[in-house]
Parts: C-alpha cells; sequence; structure tokens
C-alpha cells in the first residue's frame, strides 16, 4: 500500500529596487549620521558603490527577492546603528558584499555545459521556415542550477537508481519556490519525496510515500503561483509488476499542501476528484495523422497537440489548434529541425502554455532540447539547445518568464548519473 512516510509543515510588499539599494543622494537634507558620514568619506563612499551594484546585480540573479529585500532592509538598519563610527560602516558594509556576492549567477548554457557527456547542439541551420510560416531559429537563455544528485544524497544512498522530475511552483512571501518530486529505487520498492526548493537552503522534504512502482501526479497543471497544491499518488498492484506494463494502477490516493502567499502549510489527504471531473479526450488531425490534445490554453482558445510518432513521418510535429477545430491544427515545426536519424528512432514531447499566445515544448532527439513559440509573431525558438533537458515548467515571476526544467546527466563512460533541475530566463 502507499505509506505516507514525511509530513512537514512550515504579506510582504517588494519595495523598488532603487529604495533599498546602498546608494544615495549626498545632497538630501535629513541624512541621518552614518549617511553623513559616508558622504563625508571617499573610501566608505566607494564602499557604498560596491554596495549597491552587487544589490542590484543580486536582485537580477535572485530568485527569492522577497527575502533579498527584507535581509536588505535589516541590513540598512544595522548600518545606522553605527551612527559616526567610521569603522564600524566599514565592516557592515565588507559583510554585506560577501553575503550579496554569494547569490548565484544565470550563466550561458556554454558557460554551464562544458562537462564531458555534455551534449550541447549545434545551432539552428540558417534560414529554417516551415510550410505554415513558422520561422525556427536559435535564441539561448541562461540558466542556474536548483537542484543536483549531490544536494539529496542522504535521501538517495543505498538505492538503485533515482530521478528527479518538476512538479510545480508558488510564490511565497514575494519568494519563488520550487516543488519537484524525487524518486528513489529501493529493488523492487519506491520511494517518492515531494521537494519543495528555496534558493540558499537546502531542500526540504514535505512529504515521501513509499509503494511499488509509484507514481506523483500534479492534479491541476496550471502554472498559477498561488494556492493549495494538489496531487495523487498512485502504485501499480503488487511487487514484480514491470513498470511498463499495462497493468491498471491500484486505487490512487489524494492530497493537498495547504500555500497561501505568506506560507507552507501542512499536507492532508483528501477525497480523488470525481470522475466526471477529468477532461474528456480531444481528437485532432495533425496533418493526415489523428492525435490528442493534452493541453488547452489558459483562455480557453487553443490547444496543442503532437502526433508523436517517428521522426521519419511527413506530419511528425507539434501543432495547435482552434479549441473547436479538429480540423484547422497548424504545424509550428518541421521534419528538416530534427537531425535524428533512423526510421526505429520515436520521440514524444511535452508542453506548456506560458504568456498570452506563447508555449514551450521539449524535443528528445537531435535539434533536441526546449524550444518557444510566439504564435504572434510566427517564430518557434530553441531557447535550451542542450540535449537531455525535458519537461519544461513555465513560471512568470518578477515580470520575467522562466523556464524550469529536469536535466539527466551522464559522463561520456556511462558510470557517473547526475539528476538535475534548472532555471532559465532570457
Amino acid at each position: 500500500m502507499i505509506k505516507l512516510k514525511y509530513g512537514i509543515a512550515l504579506g510582504f510588499a517588494l519595495l523598488a529596487q532603487n529604495a533599498l539599494a546602498a546608494g544615495f543622494d549626498c545632497t538630501l537634507t535629513g541624512l541621518n549620521a552614518t549617511e553623513k558620514t559616508i558622504c563625508a568619506d571617499s573610501y566608505l563612499s566607494g564602499l557604498d558603490n560596491v554596495t549597491n551594484g552587487y544589490f542590484l546585480k543580486a536582485m537580477d540573479n535572485s530568485y527569492s527577492v522577497g527575502s533579498l529585500a527584507r535581509e536588505q532592509r535589516k541590513w540598512l538598519a544595522e548600518r545606522n546603528h553605527c551612527a559616526a563610527d567610521a569603522e564600524c560602516i566599514k565592516q557592515r558594509y565588507i559583510e554585506r558584499n560577501k553575503t550579496l556576492s554569494r547569490v548565484g549567477e544565470y550563466k550561458k548554457v556554454s558557460e554551464v555545459f562544458i562537462r564531458p557527456g555534455d551534449k550541447l547542439d549545434k545551432p539552428v541551420a540558417a534560414g529554417l521556415k516551415n510550410d505554415a510560416g513558422f520561422i525556427l531559429s536559435e535564441e539561448p537563455w541562461r540558466v542556474r542550477q536548483l537542484i543536483s544528485s549531490g544536494d539529496i544524497t542522504s535521501l538517495t544512498a543505498g538505492s538503485t537508481g533515482h530521478y528527479l522530475t518538476v512538479l510545480t511552483h508558488r510564490v511565497v512571501n514575494n519568494d519563488l519556490i520550487v516543488f519537484v518530486v524525487l524518486y528513489v529505487e529501493h529493488d523492487e520498492k519506491k520511494t517518492a519525496y515531494l521537494l519543495s526548493l528555496k534558493e540558499s537552503e537546502e531542500p526540504r522534504v514535505q512529504a515521501g510515500y513509499e509503494g511499488y512502482n509509484l507514481e506523483l501526479t500534479l492534479q491541476d497543471n496550471n502554472s498559477a503561483p498561488e494556492g493549495d497544491i494538489r496531487y495523487t499518488v498512485a502504485e501499480y498492484r503488487g511487487s514484480g509488476v514491470d513498470v511498463n506494463s499495462e497493468s491498471a494502477y491500484a486505487t490512487p490516493h489524494a492530497f493537498a499542501l495547504n500555500v497561501s502567499g505568506k506560507e507552507i502549510g501542512s499536507i492532508k489527504e483528501v477525497s480523488l476528484p470525481a470522475s466526471g471531473a477529468e477532461q474528456q479526450k480531444w481528437v485532432g488531425y495533425c496533418g493526415s495523422q489523428e492525435c490528442n490534445s493534452r493541453l488547452i490554453s489558459p483562455d480557453g482558445k487553443w490547444r496543442l497537440a503532437s502526433a508523436d510518432r517517428s521522426n521519419n513521418e511527413i506530419d511528425e510535429g507539434i501543432y495547435f489548434f482552434p479549441h473547436d477545430r479538429p480540423d484547422a491544427g497548424v504545424n509550428v515545426f518541421l521534419p528538416q529541425a530534427d537531425t535524428a536519424k533512423g526510421p526505429d528512432y520515436s520521440y514524444s514531447r511535452n508542453y506548456v502554455w506560458g504568456r498570452d499566445a506563447t508555449f514551450y515544448f521539449d524535443n528528445e532527439g537531435g535539434y533536441a532540447c526546449i524550444w518557444k513559440t510566439d504564435l504572434a509573431d510566427k517564430t518557434t525558438k530553441r531557447i535550451l539547445p542542450v540535449e537531455a533537458f525535458l519537461r519544461p515548467h513555465y513560471v512568470h515571476y518578477q515580470g520575467e518568464d522562466m523556464i524550469i526544467a529536469s536535466y539527466s546527466y551522464y559522463n561520456e563512460s556511462g558510470d557517473y548519473h547526475s539528476e538535475e533541475i534548472y532555471l532559465a530566463k532570457k
């Protein structure tokens, strides 16, 4: 049976960046004793400029800007307690600079994926345009790592295998919190851990479930930044059942993790959604091939579908449809954009809607990785050109579009494996 192994319970209005930065105008009236001392000392003024630069850079790179802003306000109060003591002021600045300099940075994929075994793809060929007028091109985003296998060795020690996948996200106290699922295999049994990730903190286990061939699935696949996280946990009926078999799942259990804009709360078991609530399968036609829509746009206007067949299919690609027109599918991809060869090779795609008329999808195989399509300007751009980037999850945070994606790294000899999850933005 499925066994709950762990259950851990856990308003901020962000001020403008410049209001929290260390820099200020020395010509203003009403400066306090500390600010007057800084203005009168060129060395302290220089430290002030350095701290201001560090803070603005940290705000641009942080995905916990709420915590960063609160820490900056606390530090400003501590600095001002120094009054006119120049040495005290100096030490406060040096300490703050060390802290701000440790905030992780987004980097180019060409700077990150340089290990033996990383597969950074060659740029997309110039001038690619499909019959529907969509232009395919390259626009790599920057990335920073959220978690890797090395961060969770206490959970994976002694296991026969493990892998990570993104579940969803929430914004709590203006901090981005990412929820992922860690599957750990021990002989016939599997444990599914629900982890929360927050910048500068260790991964936190929100819950753990034991069983046979477990699968933890989000009930609602939208990208809303607030509200409870509702999910189901299901397992195959008994030991020895192959995970790839068609055997029916045992009755799943449903859970809800309480999340508000201020805190992450507790988990409780809830009733399963009524079977009638599940969306009916929508059948359309990807070219001449039947395909099923698995995703409708947030505004209800569009559907996405992929035939998910062999790469030598003439109609292979990813299609969008008006929500009520199964005969009006438009391919935003094209066969020339997939360099994988061989009639026996096949792949499927995962996709997610972004903001307005944009969506993101992965492509296993040649010209692999994560792509962004904009229906308004008829472009499909490869934003993460590293093979083995899969399962994009869309985030809109601090006015920016971001993608969270899973990555499985193997070294060239195949004797080292690391599961990793990255956050990417333009």
